[in-house]
């Protein structure tokens, strides 16, 4: 009898093994997705292995393996290859390996069973019975019971997961009142099918020994060669739908076109003539994944000398299949994009796959745009812009071989290439490539981790490498590639400092110096175009009561409401709980409540005075809602409709417009102060990147960052375009206090809705640390309450490991989450987060 190893969708840290299911003879493949049986209920499972039946035990020892339920694909959902990613990402993060699995795979596709609750007859006819209960009788949910006789799965599931009400829903169903029926809750996405129209062989046959290409003429050597006499009505269905055919290559005619060149081809297509031609079959259909197809970019005549240096040492480790690791570090407008295609279409020519990560959708479509230029429809893309149908279709056209270039943000990392051979993650520095919730989970290390498996060379680029890889190549971990020149030898642009504790402004009223005002003005007045970067949308960050000082906070997380004026409301960016605009203060009950603080929305606002004759557009995450709308905006600065281009984080990177003249960085220092070990490094990053959208064209740039604190070296190296003697002085202080790449960080996260539990079970948890990780080993801080101490209705508390021993800490994480039950009450959550990015 075959067994499986099988990783369960379920909170547990191994896998399990079950039998051959009954109705299967054949052995299971690996990657498949099964349907298994746990603890009284189905679950979807992932096979990772055959494994051998264990031994036969007697008594009470005694092993029962239980057979697998069904088999929920045809064909495997993943290689046999990223199995030993999955148990890497397993051990290393602390996550079970089949939530693992889950979060690799394209979402919507687990089945589980479930419950739905009916009225019984006894039920309808007792309805008073249950509309009189104390403590649920007026619910929403039991008025939707009575008035419907049953709840779907969904509101089931949400009252099956409270112990108290499972117990009633049961005592009910004992007295006849209810039924709780069992059903398999199967999944959202299916494969997309659509109706074709194909030749016969022997036409086809017919159709090769044709030598002209029109519908017309071959529609002639048809009839001529198969001696048909069509009708009229035939006559028209044949002749249509050769013109398609032949338009599309020969590829076979969707039924739906075919009707919409001929209305009555559903009736015609049953005629006996026409079958004997044509056929009708069932193929499947790809979403598309772009919306629109990327616009076309050129190649370069000629590559750049730092581009041929680059390139004549990462070639040969594509040609070579090695395993190594390349830190690309460039200036921005180097023209890394263009080694990055070379490298790639050397891969390709190998008959090799290549898999690039970029941070976000925004550099995504800049970076498809170029790919799918060279590359066509080999180019599959995945990141979280596409619907759900879109991204299970495109993760399956990578696994049939369809796609042999993958691009995507940080989950692509996962995507299902055979024969990698070559992995590239543009700004590899960004902290986006980290997951914050559920598997937590570094995209750029695992791609250099997935390189190491599949033995090809990893080039991580940036114009500001994140400090750890920077000092990996330093120390020889890395190979340090080096781009000091823009393509075109176009300057760096000029930088200026405008300090705004001593500046002198004509109007007070707004952010903006005179020196950023005179060069909006200038730049307009010579048809320029310029880019304003602020790190905050909304109108205002908060607003404050101008009697009692007060700040409105939201109700459910510790945190102060931004002001949208357009959207007329404060709103929580985390939560998204909204309040009216026209409210009185909490504190002393007056109505001198105004806004204070800057965001992109008031910054769009005071332009508009400044310039009332410029076109402005604003792009942040409230403007540009989906990717369609994002993709216009882009096109409409690349066409020059817009003089003005105001944003957050999203315009900072990996953008080239080459009218753009003007950077104003409108405050630099917002994250410089955060709670964070990186804030400086974050805030030197981010102002070298939005730096570099200046004078990548023909003109010159020029970029004005309004600051209050002038001195801080993140604000002057940036201004001098000067990394390494950044890197130099903040590798120092980090050496100093012991943070990474000195040490390995990990953090124990708690949660709750009570603050005493929560911090009971993280106090717990730092004494049981304490006993069993030595000084040598490591250095636990806290608990304390985290920098967003209350989110969502839940009071955060976190112990800080920082580790001299990553084995010792790891193994410390593992008896940690051995005692759990004991260390927290199941109302606490605990998660770790290894290599944590966001400390708040």
């Amino acid at each position: 009898m075959h067994c499986y190893e099988v990783a369960v969708v379920a909170p547990l840290a191994t896998p399990l093994t079950y039998g051959q299911p009954v109705d299967h003879e054949q052995a299971l493949e690996i990657g498949l997705r099964v349907l298994v049986p746990l603890g009284g209920r189905l679950v979807t499972g992932y096979v990772l292995d055959v494994v051998d039946p264990p031994e036969k035990k007697s008594g009470k020892d005694s092993i029962i393996i239980k057979p697998i339920v069904d088999c929920l694909d045809r064909e495997p959902l993943f290689p046999p290859g990223l199995v030993p990613l999955y148990r890497w990402i397993a051990d290393y993060y602390h996550y079970p390996i089949g939530e693992v699995i889950r979060t690799a795979l394209p979402g919507g596709i687990t089945a589980t069973s479930g419950h739905i609750l009916r009225l019984t007859r006894q039920g309808k006819k007792d309805k008073s019975l249950l509309a009189g209960d104390d403590r649920y009788g007026e619910t929403g949910w039991m008025q939707e019971l009575l008035t419907a006789g049953k709840l779907p799965a969904a509101k089931t599931a949400r009252l099956w997961r409270k112990p108290a009400l499972q117990r009633r829903l049961k005592t009910w169903e004992s007295q006849g009142l209810v039924v709780i029926e069992d059903v398999l809750i199967r999944e959202k996405n299916r494969r997309r099918l659509e109706k074709v129209i194909v030749v016969t062989p022997e036409v086809d046959a017919v159709f090769k020994t044709c030598d002209d290409p029109t519908a017309e003429d071959m529609y002639a050597h048809l009839t001529r060669h198969l001696d048909l006499s069509p009708g009229k009505a035939e006559q028209t269905l044949l002749t249509r739908f050769l013109k398609i055919y032949l338009a599309g290559g020969g590829r076979p005619v969707s039924k739906r076109d075919l009707n919409r060149a001929y209305g009555n081809a559903g009736k015609i297509l049953k005629r006996p003539l026409v079958t004997g031609i044509l056929t009708q079959e069932e193929r499947r259909l790809y979403r598309d994944p772009f919306g629109e197809q990327p616009p076309p970019m050129e190649q370069p005549a000629t590559l750049t000398s730092e581009q041929e240096a680059v390139l004549s040492q990462l070639v040969p480790a594509v040609e070579e299949r090695t395993f190594t690791r390349f830190l690309l570090f460039g200036v921005t407008g180097c023209g890394k994009t263009e080694v990055y295609l070379q490298a790639a279409q050397k891969a390709l020519a190998l008959h090799k796959s290549v898999l690039v990560l970029v941070p976000e959708i925004a550099l995504s479509s800049q970076l498809e745009a170029h790919f799918y230029s060279r590359f066509g429809d080999t180019l599959a893309v995945l990141h979280s812009g596409l619907s759900s149908g879109q991204r299970l279709d495109e993760w399956q056209r990578i696994l049939a071989g369809q796609a042999q270039v993958v691009i995507g943000a940080r989950s692509a990392v996962f995507a299902p290439l055979s024969d990698i051979g070559l992995i590239i993650v543009d700004e590899e520095h960004e902290s986006s490539y980290k997951q914050d919730s559920g598997l937590c989970y570094n995209g750029r290390d695992l791609a250099v981790l997935r390189a190491q498996f599949s033995r090809c060379p990893v080039v991580l680029g940036s114009a500001t490498p994140s400090l750890t890889s920077f000092y990996h190549a330093d120390t020889g971990r890395y190979t340090l590639l080096t781009m000091k020149k823009r393509v075109a030898d176009q300057r760096m642009p000029d930088v200026e400092i405008v300090d705004l504790t001593t500046v002198k402004k004509s109007r007070q009223d707004l952010f903006f110096s005179d020196q950023l005002i005179h060069a909006l003005e200038d730049n307009l007045a010579r048809g320029e175009q310029s880019l304003l970067f602020v790190n905050r949308r909304g109108y205002a960050a908060f607003m404050l009561c101008r009697d009692c000082g007060h700040v409105i906070q939201c109700r459910h997380c510790r945190v102060s409401m931004t002001l949208h004026r357009g959207a007329g409301q404060l709103i929580c960016h985390y939560c998204g709980y909204t309040l009216p605009t026209n409210i009185l203060c909490p504190g002393c009950r007056t109505g001198k409540v105004v806004p204070l603080g800057l965001g992109s929305e008031r910054v769009e606002n005071e332009v508009g005075q400044i310039l009332p004759q410029a076109r402005i557009a604003r792009l942040d995450s409230d403007t540009a809602t989906s990717r369609k709308e994002y993709l216009a905006l882009l096109n409409r600065v690349r066409s020059r409709d817009i003089d003005i281009l105001i944003g957050t984080q999203m315009i900072a990177k990996g953008l080239h417009f080459p009218h753009v003249t003007l950077v104003g960085v409108v405050w630099a220092d917002s994250g410089l102060n955060m709670p964070d070990y990186k804030a400086t490094e974050r805030t030197f990053s981010l102002l070298s990147q939005v730096t570099g959208r200046a004078g990548r064209g023909e003109q010159s740039g020029r970029v004005i960052i309004q600051t209050h604190q002038p001195g801080h070296y993140a604000v002057s190296f940036a201004q001098e375009h000067d990394y390494t003697g950044f890197y130099k002085q903040e590798i120092a202080a980090r050496s100093d206090l012991g943070y990474p790449p000195f040490s390995r960080l990990i953090n124990f996260r708690f949660s709750g809705p009570v603050e005493t539990r929560v911090l009971e079970a993280a106090s717990r948890v730092a004494g049981f640390c304490k006993t069993r990780l030595q000084a040598r080993e490591g250095e636990i801080l806290g608990p304390a309450p985290a920098p967003l101490a209350l989110l969502r209705d839940r009071y955060r508390y976190q112990i800080l490991i920082k580790g001299f021993s990553p084995a010792s800490v790891h193994r410390l994480c593992n008896q940690v989450l051995a005692e759990r039950s004991s260390l927290c009450s199941r109302q606490v959550r605990m998660t770790i987060d290894v290599d944590p990015e966001n400390m708040m």
